[in-house]
């Protein structure tokens, strides 16, 4: 009786597992990269564009072959003579957690910035906008030395003043 039961009970897990397996095909066989690159990220596959200027923090002159770091990508870029990086295309990665406040309709993203002999540059919450290129933010960069601290520089971009403002006229006190 026991044996019976347990060959019953094999036969249940076997199935099961088939039927697992029949699903994970069926799914890997509908999704697009862009699905899948949802089911990664937790976010949409929507992107943006964003340009960098890194210069000099005192002469603002341009520091050319600056190395950038987009932290959600790990991908690296180089400035030009110009102190100027190519497009560079982000993921638009959207903070939700005020949609039931007030929605956020940017993505938000972070970087490093580092050049031997200059103090490396954090910037967080960089704002970009689906289908949009945000061109020319300014990184400038201080040369190691030239500043009472050698820790890098950590810089976090405030939200929108539109956004910022529609809140705070929201919550005022009557």
């Amino acid at each position: 009786m026991e044996k019976i039961k347990d060959r019953r009970t094999l036969a249940a897990a076997a199935g099961i597992c088939l039927l697992l397996v029949i699903a994970a095909v069926s799914l890997a066989l509908t999704l697009t990269p862009a699905d899948v690159a949802v089911f990664r990220t937790g976010q949409s596959a929507e992107t943006a564009a964003l340009t960098l200027r890194v210069l000099e923090g005192y002469t603002e002159s341009p520091i050319e072959n600056a190395t950038v770091v987009i932290l959600e990508t790990g991908k690296t870029y180089k400035t030009n003579e110009n102190g100027l990086t190519d497009v560079i295309e982000v993921p638009v990665i959207r903070d939700t957690r005020y949609d039931a406040i007030l929605e956020k309709p940017w993505g938000e993203i972070s970087l490093i910035v580092y050049k031997d002999g200059f103090v490396p540059y954090a910037l967080f919450y960089l704002q970009v906008l689906a289908g949009q290129t945000r061109e020319g933010v300014k990184i400038l960069l201080f040369e190691q030395g030239s500043t009472d601290s050698e820790e890098p520089f950590s810089i976090i971009e405030g939200p929108n003043r539109v956004w910022v403002n529609q809140l705070v006229k929201m919550y005022r006190p009557r």
